[in-house]
This record gives structure tokens, C-alpha cells and sequence, in this order.
């Protein structure tokens, strides 16, 4: 989770540096694919914590079409 946080402060900070740099007002296009980047990774970074919570009893449902996730938490009995 901290790679999370680490990653969006610094994608913060990208797009408000970017925000400054000359031509001023304008984000580049190269600081939004930065920004995707990062975010792309710390996500990725959360997969084996999804994978570990499968193995505890939690199913995992994942789309691509309109995008669907979902994880189910099986109670024993």
C-alpha cells in the first residue's frame, strides 16, 4: 500500500510541475503518460496481495467489457 501512496504523491507532483513549465497552463502529454505509468505499476504492485487473499478463502472476479472487479469473501462455517 505505501507503493500506492508513494506513486500518487510523485504523479501529483508531475502534474503540477507540469502545469508550471513552460507553455504555462498546459499538462504535456508526456507528464499524463508518466502520471498512467505510475499508477499502472503500483497497481500492479497490489496483485500479489489479491492473489494472497484468493488463497484465504476470497474469490476474485475480474472484466475487461465496461470494466467489472470483484472480490467475494466465503465465511465458514
Amino acid at each position: 500500500m505505501k507503493t500506492f501512496y508513494l506513486t500518487l504523491t510523485i504523479s501529483i507532483g508531475l502534474i503540477v510541475g507540469g502545469f508550471f513549465c513552460p507553455p504555462m497552463g498546459i499538462i504535456d502529454g508526456s507528464v499524463l503518460t508518466a502520471v498512467g505509468e505510475l499508477l499502472a505499476f503500483a497497481t500492479l504492485a497490489q496483485v500479489p496481495r489479491l492473489i494472497e487473499s484468493a488463497r484465504n478463502g476470497r474469490s476474485i472476479k475480474l472484466s475487461k467489457g465496461d470494466f467489472s472487479a470483484e472480490v467475494k469473501s466465503e465465511s465458514k462455517v
